[in-house]
């Protein structure tokens, strides 16, 4: 009886351990983070920050994109994607003299595609992003 006192208590804790190990599956509503893009004038890098209507699980979402370009940005684009768990897959516009530092810019038709996955055991995602017409990706850093 003595050994039957001892095992449940030590499989409670187990099964609570696993509960409370499991990485993040859900998405956060915001994250914010910057953008960082190496091109033969030089690097340069500034902030961006996504607001999510996404599902509890996985599947299509929709949301705004706030982006502080350098010749191209955004501020409350709508965004469409899917998340499925394990990668984050959006794309929205990115346009001239709107949260950029130059203006006049060169934009294209301004699609970018966000493609950003979840580090192991952590909060933050990391990705690329690439904007139609463009041959270099920046890369991106998200955190809730």
């Amino acid at each position: 009886m003595s050994a039957f006192r001892v095992c449940i208590p030590s499989v409670l804790a187990l099964v609570a351990c696993g509960v409370f190990a499991q990485p993040e599956t859900g998405l956060p509503k915001t994250m914010s983070g910057s953008w960082t893009g190496v091109y033969p004038r030089g690097t340069f890098s500034d902030t961006m920050s996504v607001v999510l209507d996404a599902p509890d699980g996985s599947g299509a979402l929709k949301g705004l994109l706030t982006y502080e370009g350098l010749s191209c940005g955004a501020k409350d684009e709508p965004l469409t994607g899917t998340w499925n768990g394990t990668e984050l897959r959006f794309e929205s516009q990115l346009r001239p003299n709107v949260n950029s530092k130059r203006l006049n810019g060169q934009c294209g038709t301004g699609l970018t595609k966000f493609v950003l996955t979840r580090k192991p055991g952590q909060g933050n995602f990391v990705g690329e992003s690439r904007t139609e017409g463009t041959q270099i990706p920046d890369q991106i850093q998200l955190s809730p």
